[in-house]
């Protein structure tokens, strides 16, 4: 009975918020226990905002998500869940999120009621729009990692939301490459393939040059007193690489989130990143 209900709300996807974290990660010398208990509030309250979005999103793509192989047996799509029971725990979840902001962390609720009019405005309209679709969704990360900042009162490099910037919006694009690859009908938007490879491709330039900007730029170096963090870079280069090579063959429908669930070579590669980052900004 339960089981189709955490389906729904997607737990698998929070650990997108742990974004919210890496302001944290990256100024590990800035921190303090006040900031990590209010990045954990915030933590907890996208994870509740974001499952409230999606089980919205479902609803308004029932009928389309009952046409593609790996949205047809969402519990709405396939009807264990009526959409009156949907609106109800979307409507839940949202206040929940909103709630826990104003009581403990009301600083960030502008970045959880700018993300709940975006992905609203994405499920209802922006989604049927090329390249605003890919924007949108790319959003919901930028907000992220502004809300974690706010909260652990660190400010942002112009580096960090760049790179932050053209990685969403490469995975967000890359997704759609991955569906339009398989079956044109998965995408709400008519995109063009040309197109979509083009900006893909672009994206991902963008994001990786960033990244050595950022790695080789000695001011980081001074601000999070490390020679090294350029180590890290050619691994992004290997991340990327092995996600465009999934999303331009349709693996996995291009999907990040199963990619990283699923793809032992990019678990590979993200985790000696992670041990990388970990002993260069922590250690």
């Amino acid at each position: 009975m339960y089981k189709k209900y955490l389906i729904l709300i997607r737990m698998h996807h929070w650990v997108k918020n742990l974004l919210i974290f890496f302001p944290i990660l990256l100024s590990f010398n800035e921190y303090s226990n006040q900031s990590i208990i209010n990045s954990v509030y915030v933590f907890i309250s996208f994870c509740f905002v974001s499952s409230g979005i999606y089980i919205f999103n479902d609803i308004q793509d029932a009928n389309l998500d009952k046409k593609n192989i790996r949205t047809k047996n969402r519990p709405i799509a396939n009807g264990e869940i009526s959409h009156k029971n949907g609106y109800i725990l979307s409507i839940l979840f949202m206040a929940l999120s909103f709630l826990i902001l104003t009581i403990f962390i009301p600083k960030c609720l502008i970045f959880i009621l700018l993300y709940v009019i975006i992905n609203i405005l994405y499920s209802i309209y922006l989604k049927y729009l090329v390249f605003l679709d890919a924007i949108a969704v790319s959003s919901g990360f930028i907000i992220r990692i502004l809300a974690g900042g706010v909260a652990a009162d660190i400010s942002q490099s112009l580096w960090t939301l760049l790179i932050i910037a053209f990685s969403s919006i490469s995975f967000a694009l890359g997704k759609r490459l991955g569906q339009l690859v398989i079956n044109n009908d998965y995408l709400s938007a008519n995109w063009n393939k040309k197109l979509l490879k083009f900006l893909f491709l672009v994206s991902i330039l963008c994001t990786l040059i960033f990244y050595g900007l950022f790695s080789f730029d000695p001011n980081v170096a001074l601000r999070h007193e490390s020679n090294i963090i350029w180590l890290s870079f050619p691994i992004i280069i290997a991340i990327f690489t092995r996600y465009l090579y999934i999303a331009w063959n349709g693996i996995y429908l291009g999907d990040p989130m199963d990619s990283i669930l699923k793809d032992k070579i990019l678990q590979s590669l993200s985790l000696i990143w992670c041990i990388i980052i970990f002993y260069i900004f922590i250690i």
